[in-house]
């Protein structure tokens, strides 16, 4: 009986201890790699891989070698609030370099080695640091992840097109101040160039580097990332929710201090209640205004109003803004203008000088060839005269005998005497000429 009874209890605490949500940290854990938190919900059991894994990897003001700084805002902060999220999460924290994919996947492996995980499920989230991070893992490990989303990020990877395969959501807004939104646009123009066709992105106009902060808050960002599975054949990116449409009531039905649970530290447990929720001057290292889970409050009805009433004020902020610049843009715009009308006009008088000198030099040289030419007409002329004159000259020394003529005849025609004909032409006073003969008549 008591043996019964010993066995009911162990059974009853095994049951209890695995309906615990737990928080384990970790560190020096695996050589060469991150410390990390390690987050075991509620309904995790050991044997069935049924659960899915999410990977958080953190923005630059998370970064050190104090764990409990990476509960300060994502997926852990968004649990101690009160969000489910049925998975196991990996959270590492990086001492202050950007993310190694190598390095993440050790982590990963740690998991697999450590716990029943679905490894078709496997997930990447990340922002600002941890967006760079996210697509420089899904760019390395390709074939490790079902999905991911990249928030506020870009990478440092040269190759972009090992991503074009993995379901994978990036989003930026174009008022970021920490990361320009350029980062994403090239990482996204790049993947495209691969042949994209399982990459959603999200360019958001007037969102800023914060705002983005509430995804790790919201329901809909884990039902997303949990439709996608190495499984499915053909892999297909799932339809995404609109996002500038859900961020305002990332944090409705939240309330701190609302979930227990239980911090495992080098053996140690530990129930917290807080949630060491992130504070201005941390996200300020970041760059990131305070727009995570500090303004949740008791009041959801309350907080949403704050929070609607808050974005009122920074559209209006940024109206403003807009139209300041328009305006500066605008004189800016006029004084290119007249700047560029003034060169035009000098360029137009440079260019009729130039034409006009252009045409001047092409008259003179019109001019000169003519007066070359006619100068060689004339020089032709006078030659050919001179040739005309000399041949009609040089024919005039010899006569053509004709029939009945004599070298007296011929000689008396001329005004020479018979022995100058004869001399002239080799003759005799025997000679006989013949009709056609030429005979030079004059020296």
């Amino acid at each position: 009986m008591k043996k019964i009874l010993l066995i009911f209890l162990t059974t009853a605490l095994c049951a209890a201890n695995c309906m615990a949500q737990t928080l384990y940290s970790h560190e020096g854990a695996v050589k060469q790699s991150y410390n990390f938190w390690m987050y075991v919900p509620e309904n995790y059991q050991e044997g069935k891989a049924e659960l899915p894994l999410v990977v958080f990897l953190h923005g630059k003001s998370l970064c050190g070698n104090d764990l409990s700084r990476v509960r300060r805002y994502g997926p852990l902060s968004a649990l101690s609030y009160g969000r489910t999220i049925n998975s196991l999460i990996l959270a590492p924290q990086s001492p202050g370099e950007s993310w190694k994919p190598d390095k993440v996947n050790k982590l990963i492996d740690w998991a697999f080695e450590n716990y029943s995980i679905d490894t078709n499920r496997v997930y990447v989230i990340g922002m600002s640091m941890g967006g760079f991070g996210t697509l420089d893992y899904v760019g390395t490990y390709p074939k490790r992840v079902a999905a991911a989303i990249a928030m506020c990020g870009g990478t440092t990877l040269s190759d972009c097109s090992k991503m074009k395969d993995v379901p994978l959501w990036i989003i930026h807004g174009t008022d970021d101040r920490a990361v320009p939104v350029s980062a994403s646009d090239k990482v996204h123009s790049e993947i495209l160039k691969a042949g994209a066709n399982q990459t959603h992105y999200d360019r958001l106009d007037s969102v800023n580097h914060a705002m983005l902060a509430r995804m790790f808050y919201l329901n809909q960002t884990y039902d997303w990332l949990f439709q996608h599975s190495k499984k499915n054949k053909p892999r297909v990116i799932q339809k995404t929710f609109d996002v500038r449409e859900v961020l305002p009531s990332a944090y409705k039905g939240l309330k701190s201090n609302s979930t227990k649970i239980e911090v495992v530290n080098g053996g140690k447990k530990q129930s917290i209640l807080d949630n060491t929720a992130a504070d201005a001057q941390t996200l300020q290292k970041d760059s990131v205004k305070l727009e995570t889970v500090t303004t949740v409050k008791e009041n959801p009805a309350a907080e949403d109003k704050a929070a609607q009433d808050k974005i009122a004020q920074e559209k209006a902020a940024q109206e403003k803004s807009a139209q300041e610049k328009a305006a500066q843009e605008k004189t800016a715009q006029e004084k290119a203008a007249q700047e560029k009308a003034a060169q035009e006009k000098a360029a137009k008088e440079q260019a009729e000088r130039e034409a006009a000198a252009k045409l001047a030099a092409q008259k003179k040289a019109q001019a000169e060839a003519a007066a070359k030419k006619k100068a060689q007409a004339e020089a032709a002329a006078k030659k050919k005269a001179q040739e005309e004159a000399k041949k009609k000259a040089e024919a005039a020394k010899w006569h053509v005998v004709k029939s009945g003529e004599s070298q007296w005849s011929i000689a008396h025609k001329y005004g020479i005497s018979v022995d100058q004909l004869r001399k002239m032409n080799k003759l005799t006073d025997k000679s006989v000429i013949q009709p056609g003969q030429k005979l030079r008549v004059k020296n």
